[in-house]
């Protein structure tokens, strides 16, 4: 039997196809399916090959937007107001996506480490710091994944691809002294290939579609290149997990 409550909420209706998203705040929405679902470089196994990306919808943000200049300092920020989108696009909160001073001061409140973070400044963040973020403003929990080189986070990939699978969230990284937002995976169990679909917050110009991905702003990476972005150092990854529960039915 059904519960005697409503199942559905009206601003759950999906847009018809020429209707915007009515939590759209107008940046691109999606870019990485302008990017196929392989690298193009890709030489796994067809039958050993598994490909598998966020489920719904999230905003790109990246340096520059907001008439706020953050080039150089700003790629967490970023990282995390694109996770945040994705909650707001699945109708999983109404809270507005935070500025970049929003964040400051936010984190000036629940972090002791950041007390005395002065609001406005150029003080880079992190993904723990996204993680403390996204528990206390959104109120979900989240996983960290902790890897000290591309090596062992080569290793840990099965374990990106199940959260992929299962939470459909976008995943936030800090690679050595750079943040991104992981959107897929492309997997060879065989061999242990990956491709990693990267959503790039250090993009410094217009929302054109065609030229964010052609320049690799969004698109497929390989381990070689978190080599080099990291210079063989760390790699942290932020894993939310989707809300569960009647409350967000």
């Amino acid at each position: 039997r059904l519960p005697k409550v409503p199942l559905l909420l009206p601003e759950c209706a999906l847009p018809w196809a020429d209707e915007p998203h009515s939590r759209a705040g107008g940046k691109l929405i999606n870019p990485h399916l302008n990017c196929g679902p392989r690298p193009g470089w890709w030489k796994g196994s067809e039958s050993t090959t598994r490909s598998v990306f966020i489920r719904g919808m999230y905003e790109y943000s990246h340096y520059m937007q907001d008439n706020t200049d953050d080039n150089g300092w700003g790629c967490a920020y970023r990282a995390l107001q694109t996770s945040v989108s994705w909650y707001r696009m699945q109708y999983y909160t109404e809270k507005d996506i935070p500025g970049i001073q929003d964040i400051q001061r936010l984190l000036k409140r629940i972090d002791e480490a950041h007390k005395d973070i002065v609001i406005g400044s150029k003080k880079w963040i992190g993904t723990v710091e996204g993680m403390y973020l996204l528990q206390d403003y959104l109120g979900v929990e989240c996983k960290m994944m902790y890897c000290q080189d591309t090596s062992d986070m080569a290793s840990q990939v099965p374990q990106m691809l199940n959260h992929l699978a299962t939470e459909g969230t976008p995943i936030m990284m800090g690679a050595g002294q750079y943040a991104y937002t992981l959107v897929g995976l492309c997997f060879d169990s065989a061999s242990g290939e990956a491709g990693f679909m990267i959503v790039d917050p250090h993009y410094t110009g217009k929302d054109e579609l065609k030229n964010i991905t052609q320049k690799g702003w969004v698109g497929w990476k390989n381990l070689e290149w978190f080599e080099k972005m990291t210079e063989g150092g760390f790699i942290n990854c932020c894993l939310p997990n989707a809300p569960r529960g009647s409350e967000h039915i």
